[in-house]
């Protein structure tokens, strides 16, 4: 029993039918303290990694394959979010949040040109006041109106 306790690195490579790199590769392998693996606790490790495995609360592990599979699933269900309208590439949002507030900005730096001539003459604050609201309010339903869609990523779904 003791020879299958100490064994090498090129022994249990052979063993389980890998490289030795492919061995040094998975970190957290079990090795006994000089280095050698246990033979049995490899074998173990090696089934477990292979076919996926359950952890103390008797989760399973999901093989790379699967996993894989999950990765590309997400993928795909991604891409059907975007061309439905539900998702937007990160690209796209910046651009339209940079337009934004660059028309935000532009509105605001208008305002004083605009409502200077409408101010001349007027002593009560509440027709200024009234004038300043009506205008800003004017200002900002512009910034609201909803923006018209992007023909290019259709024009590219297509």
């Amino acid at each position: 029993m003791a020879g299958i306790t100490n064994l090498s690195q090129i022994q249990v490579a052979t063993l389980l039918g890998i490289t030795p790199r492919t061995l040094r590769d998975w970190a957290d392998a079990p090795r006994n303290d000089d280095g050698s693996y246990h033979g049995p606790a490899i074998v173990a490790y090696f089934i477990a990694k292979r076919c996926g495995s359950e952890n103390e609360d008797g989760d399973r592990h999901p093989t790379q394959r699967e996993r894989l599979a999950a990765a590309q699933a997400e993928k795909v269900e991604a891409e059907n979010r975007i061309r439905r309208g539900e998702l937007v590439e990160i690209e796209q949002l910046g651009a339209e949040w940079d337009d934004l507030v660059l028309s935000a900005r532009a509105k605001l730096l208008s305002l004083p040109t605009k409502v200077a001539p409408q101010l001349i003459g007027r002593t009560d604050p509440n027709a200024i006041r009234a004038i300043l609201k009506t205008e800003i309010n004017a200002a900002l339903a512009e910034l609201a109106r909803p923006l018209e869609p992007d023909p290019e990523p259709m024009a590219a779904a297509a």
